[in-house]
């Protein structure tokens, strides 16, 4: 077998049918790290300003980082950049499984694909190896069906495999990219699986037999020890609550904190919630626990059946944000419900989130009489009934009647529906994450400020970093702190790890791991550096869209609705101010948001 040692990438055309094999410069990988980093270099290189997201100009870039392949713990993530369908903006998205891991194995830093295909065609990647296949026969077909249908026509002894279902071929505009089969691994949010459908493109098959390097392995394993000895000591009663509940724990706390955004965001208290508690439903499950991918040794991967009732047989990962979405949003308090949503979510391809924010969005619209029966198909789209949720759904996935408008994400259909943009829950047309942010200042600045939209993944656990130490209300001094959570977190994703445990590695820590594949040391400092270019980057691509600090907003209701109940109660979010204090901290114009010429000097960024 060969040793991997240089960055290359691999590029696919397609239009044209053909591939190239390119070196990724050094000084490159030293600025951007790799993966999100490495992502936003190349897309705010490759894809012209204003281009169509559904056309051949956008590009599909995967990427993994320095740790990819090496076994480092929590290693086992890659990242796709492109322009996404849903907010006609830049896109990041992570997903688990051995992706990256493939794609060094095989010598490649980074795949980009664009243009499009004639007729339906997934791509195998084998080394320097690549072939078009038909995909016609995979067409129509759910995600993992096909994927398994794809590695077993290659038969290939292990390879990764990422693709799309029905929703992506339809280019739902949130339709979601699958990978590692019955895994349901997934680049959920802003519609990479779109992007995927527009080119023609079924999926892609990676696998590799290269060995990937590492230069200092006492470097290597002086990290990877410290990291164990954290999860055994500080960290232990983290891994065992990650390994019971994964995201969905401690619900209770979060209730009552006031931070559970409920039927569509009108308060921040759910009086079902321990019907959607991961530890109270009396279920029997779940079926099986196992690491959403290797190298992972908090597994907490929750496989959950239902035993009994009307979704009798239904099956799915739950995750806090298909709890969020589909359970308090949707005013639903049943796990069933929700488990049955996520699979259908899961086997069609669409991102449950902006799926069942969407639908709450129009139960209120429903509920408020600025759509009736007439517009839902007969459908009584009201909050806590989950028949109504489950029927709307289908209807999406399906594109059938009212469904059809609902594909569209709540900031499209607020815009044909009179009267609901007030209480559209999204910021630069992505639906918020699962956090009521009229009492996490942080958070509310976090979800402005997203270069990817309503993102909760960017600044990691709000309720952890703000609630615990009496600041959650602040104004001073939120700029620095989602600062330091947001550029920490885009370190993470460069290296690329997994976000969950993100507090268990420290930045020093980070440095010492990846000094070890390199040749030259990095240093906290220069971590930072980086966290902070890319971040700048990924804003470089929104401006050149036409985005400014006017687009750094949040729903009105969040601006101008005081907060109802909780702790919190008669709070609303103080965002200019905040904006204020970040855009300070970051270096960028107060009027505009843009960078300064100084801080794209410091940086060394190239317009």
């Amino acid at each position: 077998m060969s040793m991997i040692q240089a960055a290359r990438m691999l590029r696919i055309d397609l239009s044209s049918r053909s591939f190239e094999i390119e070196d990724i410069p050094g000084k490159i990988i030293r600025q951007y790290i790799g993966g999100r980093g490495l992502g936003s270099y190349l897309l705010y290189r490759w894809v012209p300003a204003h281009a169509d997201p559904l056309g051949a100009d956008n590009h599909l870039i995967f990427t993994g980082g320095p740790l990819s392949g090496t076994g480092f713990f929590y290693s086992s993530k890659a990242n796709l950049t492109t322009k996404s369908p849903l907010t006609n903006i830049y896109l990041y998205s992570i997903c688990s499984g051995i992706l990256a891991q493939e794609m060094k194995k095989a010598g490649f830093w980074a795949i980009d694909i664009k243009g499009i295909a004639e007729s339906p065609t997934y791509i195998a990647v084998h080394n320097d190896r690549v072939e078009f296949k038909d995909a016609g026969f995979l067409w129509g077909m759910e995600t993992a069906a096909a994927q398994r249908l794809m590695v077993e026509e290659l038969s290939v002894a292990k390879a990764s495999t990422v693709g799309i279902g029905p929703a992506g071929e339809q280019m739902i505009r949130y339709a979601a990219l699958f990978g590692e089969g019955d895994l349901y691994r997934c680049f959920g949010r802003g519609g990479a699986g779109c992007v995927m459908g527009s080119k023609r493109l079924k999926g892609l098959v990676v696998s590799g037999t290269g060995e990937v390097e590492i230069p200092h392995k006492d470097r290597f394993e002086a990290a990877r020890g410290q990291m164990t000895q954290r999860l055994k000591t500080d960290f232990k009663a983290w891994g065992n609550g990650w390994r019971r509940y994964e995201t969905g724990a401690d619900l209770q706390t979060t209730n009552e904190l006031g931070i559970i955004p409920t039927r569509n965001w009108q308060t921040g208290q759910f009086e079902g919630w321990q019907g959607i508690d991961k530890s109270t439903t009396p279920m029997g499950w779940p079926e099986k626990v196992q690491p959403c991918a290797p190298y992972c040794p908090t597994a907490g991967t929750r496989s959950v059946v239902v035993k009994e009732g009307p979704y009798k047989g239904a099956k799915s990962d739950i995750e806090w944000e298909a709890i969020y979405a589909f359970g308090s949003q949707c005013g639903v308090d049943k796990m069933e419900a929700i488990i049955a949503a996520s699979q259908i979510c899961d086997e069609f391809g669409i991102d449950n989130m902006t799926a069942g924010i969407t639908i709450g969005f129009a139960m209120e619209c429903f509920e408020k009489g600025l759509i009736g029966l007439k517009d839902t198909d007969g459908i009584e789209l009201r909050f806590g009934n989950d028949a109504a949720m489950m029927d709307m759904l289908r209807k999406i996935v399906k594109q059938e009647g009212f469904g059809k408008q609902l594909a569209k994400g709540t900031k499209r259909l607020s815009e044909e529906i009179k009267g609901s943009k007030g209480f559209a829950m999204h910021a630069k047309g992505m639906e918020l994450g699962g956090y009521e942010c009229r009492g996490l200042n942080g958070q509310a600045l976090q979800f402005a400020v997203s270069t990817r939209g309503g993102c909760h993944h960017a600044y990691g656990l709000p309720a952890r970093m703000e609630t615990g130490d009496g600041t959650r209300l602040n104004i001073k001094g939120k700029g620095e702190q989602v600062k330091n959570a947001a550029t920490g977190r885009i370190v993470g994703d460069s290296l690329i790890l997994c976000t969950f445990p993100s507090a268990v590695y420290t930045r020093d820590m980070m440095a010492e791991a990846v000094s070890s594949v390199f040749t030259e040391p990095w240093s906290a400092g220069d971590l930072n550096e980086a966290g902070e270019r890319i971040m700048c980057q990924e804003r470089l691509f929104n401006i050149r869209e036409g985005l400014s600090s006017k687009d750094d907003i949040l729903p009105a209701r969040l601006l101008n609705e005081p907060k109802p109940d909780g702790p919190t109660k008669g709070v609303s979010v103080p965002l200019e101010e905040l904006k204020d204090n970040f855009y300070k901290v970051m270096g960028y114009d107060p009027a505009t948001g843009n960078p300064t010429e100084a801080t794209l000097k410091k940086l060394g960024i190239e317009k």
